[in-house]
């Protein structure tokens, strides 16, 4: 899995996330890599913008973002149309497979 974010002012690093992700793992990639690229692009005053994934909704994921003051923007349920990462996604993933290649690894596939 790959996880990835973006805003006005630019990209943060893709990050390949090992295995299948719970609410812990999520509050630490979010500590070592949405917060410092949020803060060195905006300061302490962003908007943060999540689907509704369980991981991503869970008691403690929210209570993480409400103990570091982090606003979140409110996401209607089943609306994957209204998340911009998505097409993110959907770019990358077309530059991966129009290189005609099989890969091994994520990797493999996301370095030049």
């Amino acid at each position: 899995m790959v996880w990835g974010a973006f805003g006005t002012k630019g990209k943060s690093e893709l990050v390949v996330l090992n295995g299948r992700q719970n609410s812990r793992d999520y509050i630490y990639t979010i500590s070592e890599h949405m917060l410092p690229f949020a803060h060195k692009n905006y300061g302490v005053d962003f908007v943060f913008m999540q689907d509704n994934a369980s991981i991503h909704a869970s008691i403690e994921t929210k209570s993480f973002f409400q103990e570091i003051g982090v606003q979140l923007l409110d996401w209607p349920a089943r609306s994957p149309d209204l998340n911009p990462i998505e097409n993110v996604w959907a770019i990358l993933a077309s530059k991966v497979y129009s290189r005609g290649k099989q890969y091994n690894s994520l990797q493999t596939s996301l370095l030049p």
